[in-house]
């Protein structure tokens, strides 16, 4: 039963800096990322106690999809501070005008 609490922690580590440490664009970005790594080892731990490979193929699959949330999270950074100078998250609302 211990087992869960390693991946439990990284999420609520993770929920709390997505949701309450909003400084730095690149911050959440890898707070979003423990999150779905939190989930991974989740599903490695369950698929290995049940003895199931789907559990395996669902964390190439969410590995695939960070990967691509990541580089294209990553270019719109590199866009955003090559046009204002910054990262920061207050900052960002400029966009919406």
């Amino acid at each position: 039963m211990t087992y869960k609490f390693l991946p439990l922690i990284f999420f609520f580590l993770s929920f709390y800096g997505v949701v309450f440490v909003r400084k730095n664009l690149i911050l959440t970005l890898i707070f979003i990322e423990l999150c779905f790594l939190s989930l991974n080892i989740l599903l490695a731990i369950t698929s290995y106690i049940f003895d199931d490979i789907r559990g395996q193929i669902i964390i190439i699959y969410i590995f695939t999809l960070t990967a691509i949330e990541t580089a294209v999270g990553l270019a719109l950074f590199i866009l955003y501070y090559k046009m204002f100078k910054s990262l920061d998250a207050k900052d960002f609302y400029v966009i919406k005008y």
